[in-house]
């Protein structure tokens, strides 16, 4: 062929979709002496978001270095602009360079001598800000930062996802910026081989697509392989959306019939579902009575200009809705090193929480959800809610976030996991990356999964290729590793959506963080986002909308405040907060009015903390409380102001794991009264006056009937599960409907109906349960 003129054909490798994943693989397949295709719609990469990267990419980027130079040698390696050899792993990362507000060409061209791509992690930090004993609690654990390697080593690859995405991330980059790495590396060698009028071993179609026409992008062959044709686009902004048209006039290109195709396109890829690919939702059963429920989440993203830095922060903090019933909601904030302008803080969104201006009140019930008014309203609530949430994250007061310039965001999207059941499309094709599975990509495991797994399958794809191993062997075994790599993604990840403990710290750092907050692996909160979905009809984010500007004007702030000790609802500034969301929880007993009931500490700390904590309020804000009576006062004049001295609620202090569990005694239906389950084993009755014993939960006070025998049942806490064993009692003990047989035990949910006798009560577990497997295909 002329290698000016005329177009590759019958490439070894087409890659169709230029993100990591296929990049890593033209790389991998040029580097094993084949030729290879890439084709893509959007252009230059433009993909704003953050990466955490394992140190298994850079390793991947040296063994690619060395690849090429033993094949080709120094005069078939690309360079920079200033004459260098073009060493990925170098332009990535060393030891002899540093990092900063970077722009990604400048390194690559030469221009930058100083700096490197990415950026190192220097602080880990795990805030757990979930409530405990019915207050606020602040336990922070700071992880030592991972070391980063001093020179990339093909030995330090690992073959497992599992154990990649189990590990630390070490780096922190912009995801365009490594993408751009990929693609000048490609496009230099492109140059390179033109310009010496040698075979060549890239080409690139940046502004093309697959020919949508049936019948005429893929083409089937007599042997069941499939042509491709493709053909150039034209590309503008239409009324807020790109809108993409084959170029007036042109031709289609035939590239003929490659060796091997891989479609990796994104989470929706037409191409796939053109060739009868379908992906599926991954359900994960919370064991909280709802069964298999979608492993979906909701999250607001947006990007403050706050040096955040070589920082990777992840929080947890509770949310209640009306009823009180607790959620458990995540943010993370990731920076660059050295960088002030770029502070991307992500901020889950609870499933009873709503951005409906009408249902919250600040607009008419019949104003037009298609309205300017409903539009602005609605843009008002989301950003209201990302600001408080962000600006608990960082810690930075709400009103200083506020002046602080955004430049994306905050944008409102659902993270679904879905995943496709055969990655083999076509006897010469498989799907690949996102468009073959994707899910919880917070973590970034995506991206790792697409370029160090799926694309180093094509590496040993090529490998069995020279070792002999027949064609469709190997393009079967290739498509199997793609599975395998995602359902090992698809494992991980789904933890995340059901317990506590970040999954990309890895299992190590998990259990430090674990033993520092005094917080069960395995617990979840007493209801799981995913069991109802009120924003369901909220699609995965459309990865054009990371190249739109929602351009907020502020200042930057080139310093990140250190942590407060205390939690956000213990401050001063938030006491009215606390103080409202303290009352609305479940009532207490109190000792005045009812001085012949037992008193628990935590009853008597939570009024004491609902009763003192108003005095951080300003004297405008106090709130009027009703006083019970007393000997030396006159309540005749109604209503008073109570001042009462100067009390803060201090950190709770964690302590070791163990399980929450509490009998809510009902009266008329309603709960008067909350025993704790303090030891591992209790004993449920009434007072025995002959032998002057009280049981641990002595059911005397509500026991009018007499029905309640002296030993009537006994509680066992293991871990965290709750048992129940009645003790041969004279009028049972019932879960529900369901009456035990004595001396069995049976196990007590969350929520439960126990009867011992005629007491009723509910048994509560609060914050533990097993979890289950951790995704299902089904």
């Amino acid at each position: 062929m002329d290698a000016l003129n005329e177009v590759m054909l019958n490439p070894d490798f087409l890659a169709l979709g230029l993100g990591g994943t296929n990049m890593m693989s033209m790389l991998w397949t040029v580097a094993m002496g084949r030729r290879a295709v890439g084709v893509e719609m959007r252009g230059d990469p433009f993909l704003g978001v953050h990466w955490n990267i394992r140190e298994d990419l850079y390793h991947q980027l040296g063994l690619i270095d060395q690849l090429m130079l033993e094949r080709y040698g120094e005069e078939g390696i690309p360079r920079r602009g200033n004459g260098r050899l073009f060493r990925l792993a170098e332009c990535f990362y060393s030891s002899d360079t540093v990092a900063g507000d970077i722009v990604a060409d400048e390194i690559i061209d030469g221009f930058d001598v100083d700096q490197h791509i990415v950026g190192t992690i220097h602080n880990v930090e795990f805030i757990d800000d979930r409530w405990r004993d019915g207050l606020p609690n602040r336990v922070i654990t700071v992880l030592e930062p991972p070391k980063p390697p001093d020179h990339p080593d093909p030995q330090k690859i690992r073959s497992s996802m599992v154990d990649v995405l189990d590990g630390p991330s070490t780096f922190q980059a912009e995801a365009a910026s490594i993408l751009k790495l990929l693609r000048r590396y490609l496009e230099l060698m492109e140059e390179q081989d033109l310009e010496k009028k040698r075979s060549p071993r890239v080409q690139l179609f940046t502004h093309h697509r697959v020919v949508p026409k049936e019948g005429e992008g893929f083409i089937t062959e007599p042997d069941g392989r499939l042509r491709v044709r493709i053909e150039a686009l034209q590309e503008f902004d239409f009324k807020g959306q790109f809108v993409r048209v084959r170029v007036p006039g042109s031709e289609t290109i035939d590239l003929g019939v490659p060796a091997l195709f891989m479609i990796a396109q994104g989470f929706n890829s037409s191409d796939a579902r053109r060739l009868s690919f379908e992906q599926h939702d991954v359900k994960v059963d919370h064991n909280d009575g709802q069964g298999p429920v979608v492993a979906q989440a909701d999250f607001l993203a947006g990007l403050v200009e706050v040096l955040v830095g070589g920082r990777l922060r992840r929080r947890i903090s509770s949310a209640f809705d009306e009823d009180g019933k607790e959620y458990w909601v995540r943010q993370i904030a990731v920076g660059h090193e050295n960088d002030p302008e770029v502070g991307w803080v992500l901020v889950q969104v609870p499933d009873f929480k709503s951005f409906d201006p009408i249902e919250a009140g600040l607009l008419a019930a019949e104003t037009n959800r298609n309205s300017p008014e409903f539009f602005a309203s609605y843009q008002h609530l989301i950003y209201d809610y990302y600001i408080k949430q962000a600006a608990e994250t960082l810690d930075i007061p709400r009103q200083e976030l506020m002046k602080v310039q955004m430049i994306y965001g905050p944008v409102l999207f659902s993270l679904v996991e879905r995943v496709g059941d055969d990655a083999l499309v076509a006897p010469n094709g498989v799907v690949a990356g996102d468009s073959f599975g994707n899910g919880h990509f917070l973590t970034s495991g995506g991206a790792m999964t697409g370029m160090i797994g799926h694309s180093a399958r094509v590496l040993e794809y090529w490998q069995a290729r020279d070792a002999g191993t027949a064609t469709d062997q190997a393009t079967r075994r290739l498509a199997d590793r793609i599975k395998e790599d995602t359902h090992a993604w698809l494992h991980v990840s789904a933890t995340e959506y059901s317990q506590s403990a970040p999954i990309n710290f890895g299992a190590e750092r998990i259990d430090q963080i674990n033993k520092a907050s005094g917080s069960d692996a395995n617990a979840r909160a007493s209801s799981i986002d995913a069991a109802r979905r009120k924003r369901h009809e909220l699609l995965p984010l459309d990865p054009s909308n990371w190249r739109r500007l929602f351009v907020r004007n502020g200042r930057v702030l080139s310093a990140l405040p250190d942590l407060e000790p205390d939690h956000p609802l213990q401050r001063p500034e938030r006491a009215a907060t606390l103080l409202a969301m303290l009352k609305t929880m479940p009532a207490r007993p109190n000792p005045a009015s009812a001085p012949e009931q037992k008193v628990t500490e935590s009853d008597q700390a939570l009024l004491a903390s609902i009763n003192n904590i108003e005095q951080e309020l300003p004297p405008g804000e106090r709130t009027i409380i009703k006083p019970g009576p007393q000997p030396d006062q006159d309540v005749s004049e109604g209503e008073r102001t109570i001042i009462r001295p100067r009390v803060r609620i201090g950190t709770v202090e964690p302590e070791s794991a163990r399980t929450y569990a509490f009998l809510d005694i009902q009266q008329d239906g309603q709960t008067v009264r909350r025993i704790p389950i303090q030891k591992d084993k209790v004993l449920v009755g009434r007072v025995d006056p002959r032998r002057v014993s009280t049981p641990e939960v002595d059911l005397t006070p509500f026991d009018n009937a007499s029905s309640v025998s002296r030993q009537h049942a006994r509680i066992h806490v293991e871990g965290e599960h709750c048992y129940i064993e009645d003790l041969n009692s004279r009028n049972k003990t019932r879960i529900g409907a369901s009456t035990l047989d004595a001396n069995r035990r049976a196990e007590l949910h969350n929520g439960d109906s126990v009867s011992f006798g005629s007491v009723k009560a509910t048994f509560r577990l609060l914050g533990t349960s097993q979890l289950p497997d951790p995704w299902s295909p089904a």
